[in-house]
């Protein structure tokens, strides 16, 4: 519901502004510049308040040191991003709810599959609202292409599909092993934080079918205590003998590239030397504290006898995900890093690729049509491509699959489950 007359700019607060929220302002600035404005932002690292402040002229009044300050506010502005750390998500967004603000809610929607079904019910009370989780696949060129070669029916029925992960060493090293997800006390579960979407894209190719059951294992065997050896090791790759010949050493990740950026932003060499002495991003991979599985497979099983496998692995060297989408008349193949889908017709030997169109941005693109979509449902009331119950059902599979995980690959009934997690939410507290 908006707040400002329909002939004036739409106002954005920004919670938490880090590489996500960044990604969506530019999108934002590559598609809506001059329609919107940034009116505050909640963050507590000065650099990122300072960016904002003085990019959009944003007065001292309406910058806060973290979501705690801002949530005493009134309503701000029109839009909020809620783009924090994982176990920064429920308060703010139960208040955002509160307060009226249309959301753009960076996944996971919340660190526990309590929570998450609780921002899902108290949303559910809130039809008025825009309440946008960002499953970003949902609008990448990419996947959109093969939803539409799937419900063309060129190829019959979908019969089985086979999508894997490839985290990328280097990627999983940084951020599920050094970073702000490598320990579920102060993060989600792997495959909810780092695969929500890969399952919500399950459901977003086969369209109304429903997970029913869903099985997973996977374990932390290689970036464990286990593995350190003192010997040869040294608590810091800075110290290390090895250093030169391990792919995992701090001072090759960050020497340069995208992860260097996100994390010390601006930093000299000097400073990031200082920096990797002491944070937690100089620690030796077999030294740190994590506990998240660095390999996790999951079965589904979904309604029509329709089955689904997905691996999600922190050894690839690239990070990119592939899918093979098996029907009764042909298969569908695709990889992202590519961009090329294949299509196979059994018993005639014909094939096509097809390379869909990207878009600018992140996640080939998807990230610009996520925002897109957002828009153009805010401005001209067009539907918006996933609902708050289509987010909350992807995540529900995803802890379904931790809890499976955790007790050695148990099946789980996902509508049981769902409906336990409500009857334990029900009549809790919200806020």
């Amino acid at each position: 519901m908006r707040m400002t007359n329909p002939q004036d700019l739409i106002t954005v607060s920004i919670v938490g502004a880090g590489s996500r929220a960044g990604a969506y302002i530019n999108a934002l600035e590559a598609n809506y510049h001059g329609k919107f404005k940034v009116v505050a932002v909640a963050e507590p690292r000065a650099e990122r308040r300072k960016y904002f402040q003085e990019k959009y002229q944003i007065p001292d009044s309406m910058i806060f040191g973290g979501y705690e300050e801002f949530i005493k506010q009134p309503r701000l502005s029109d839009i909020v991003i809620i783009a924090t750390l994982d176990d920064m998500h429920y308060i703010p967004t139960i208040d955002a709810i509160k307060k009226g603000y249309d959301i753009i809610l960076e996944k996971p929607i919340a660190m526990t599959v309590e929570e998450t079904v609780a921002i899902g019910e108290y949303g559910a009370k809130h039809p008025n609202q825009l309440i946008a989780i960002c499953h970003v696949l949902r609008h990448s060129p990419f996947f959109r292409k093969i939803k539409e070669i799937i419900d063309s029916k060129e190829l019959g029925n979908v019969i089985d599909i086979q999508h894997n992960e490839n985290v990328g060493y280097y990627h999983f090293a940084h951020s599920y092993v050094r970073g702000n997800w490598r320990n579920t006390k102060i993060s989600a579960p792997f495959i909810v934080a780092k695969s929500c979407h890969d399952l919500d894209i399950l459901l977003y190719l086969l369209g109304d079918k429903h997970c029913q059951r869903i099985a997973s294992l996977g374990s932390l065997t290689f970036f464990n205590h286990d593995n350190y050896r003192p010997d040869i090791m040294a608590p810091r790759c800075a110290d290390c003998s090895i250093e030169k010949d391990c792919p995992y050493s701090a001072l090759k990740i960050y020497s340069s590239g995208k992860i260097r950026s996100v994390v010390f932003d601006t930093s000299t060499e000097e400073t990031l030397r200082k920096e990797l002495a002491t944070s937690n991003y100089g620690r030796c991979v077999f030294a740190c504290d994590n506990d998240v599985p660095d390999h996790q497979v999951t079965i589904l099983e979904f309604e029509k006898g329709v089955h689904a496998t997905f691996n999600l692995s922190a050894f690839t060297d690239k990070i990119h995900r592939s899918i093979k989408v098996m029907c009764e008349y042909g298969e569908i193949r695709g990889i992202e890093t590519t961009k090329e889908i294949e299509i196979t017709h059994f018993g005639t030997n014909e094939k096509r690729i097809i390379t869909p169109q990207m878009l600018a941005g992140g996640h080939g693109g998807a990230d610009t049509g996520f925002i897109i979509n957002f828009m153009e449902t805010y401005l001209n009331n067009k539907p918006f491509d996933s609902t708050l119950a289509m987010s909350i059902e992807s995540h529900v599979m995803a802890f379904a699959a931790e809890e499976s995980r955790l007790q050695n690959g148990k099946m789980i009934d996902v509508a049981k489950y769902h409906q336990s997690i409500k009857d334990k939410t029900e009549g809790r507290k919200i806020g």
